[in-house]
């Protein structure tokens, strides 16, 4: 039994061993149908539908882009899907010291803001290929790992065959104590969360701009944590976006 001011052991013990599940059997069953639930014989109200709008035009174009082109990606491209997706939107009042709060553009629990994102580019114009921090205050790519190739992340990436081509790949990285500290074991919970908003907006973020994306779960996360100099447990990777141009006739799904 765990005492109720452990905020952290019993997420960590499910983080830790909840690597990717290698059973083969379950990746190679045949089609089968999505599930949906109903209720049969229920009073029900037949809904209008919905509204057109640039939002759902982008919504219905979103697809997993298994195929991606070899063609550079402009690094205001770049900036853009960083900036949109988990960059500083405002400022927004005071704090005890006289400091303000800089919202970004994804929700978050508490305004904490525990991800961190890593970036691996490759055939970007202006930029070295490799693995770069994206500083938010500044707005700027750090480099992290100068010269890293993309066949380094085979042995611990699943999606390895789709990214032949691609031009970036965001980690997105979780400071779990920045959430836990203040909401404990549910703080977990928000992490991931907040990791799914920030993904979905890189995606629509890539959408608008003519560019594919798949957003990929299916990582060795020991593996990976210690190529990117995490050590997974105080700071770990828990969602991952490839962005590139899409391959001719890739639409995704």
């Amino acid at each position: 039994m765990l005492p109720f001011e452990d905020a952290t052991t019993l997420s960590l013990t499910y983080h830790l061993n909840s690597e990717p599940w290698l059973n083969a059997a379950a990746y190679d069953a045949p089609v089968y149908e999505v599930e949906a639930k109903s209720f049969p014989g229920a009073a029900a109200v037949a809904l209008p539908p919905p509204h057109d709008s640039a939002l759902r035009r982008l919504l219905l174009a979103r697809g997993s882009c298994r195929k991606f082109a070899a063609r550079p990606l402009a690094l205001a491209e770049l900036a853009t899907l960083l900036a949109d997706a988990y960059g500083i939107a405002r400022h927004h009042g005071a704090l005890h010291d006289g400091t303000f709060c800089q919202m970004r553009t994804a929700p978050s629990a508490g305004g904490l803001f525990p991800l961190e994102l890593y970036v691996m580019t490759q055939n970007v114009e202006g930029l070295p290929d490799g693995v770069h921090h994206y500083d938010v205050r500044a707005h700027a790519l750090t480099a992290v790992d100068p010269g890293a190739a993309l066949p380094t992340i085979e042995p611990f990436m699943l999606t390895y065959p789709f990214l032949a081509n691609v031009n970036v790949i965001v980690f997105l990285a979780a400071v779990f104590r920045r959430s836990q500290k203040k909401y404990g074991p549910r703080g977990y919970r928000y992490i991931l969360l907040e990791a799914g908003h920030v993904a979905q907006s890189l995606c629509l973020c890539a959408t608008e701009r003519g560019l594919g994306s798949l957003c990929m779960g299916g990582f060795r996360d020991a593996r990976l944590n210690r190529w990117l100099g995490l050590d997974g447990i105080t700071e770990g990777v828990v969602y991952s976006v490839a962005i590139g141009h899409p391959a001719g006739g890739d639409g995704g799904a």
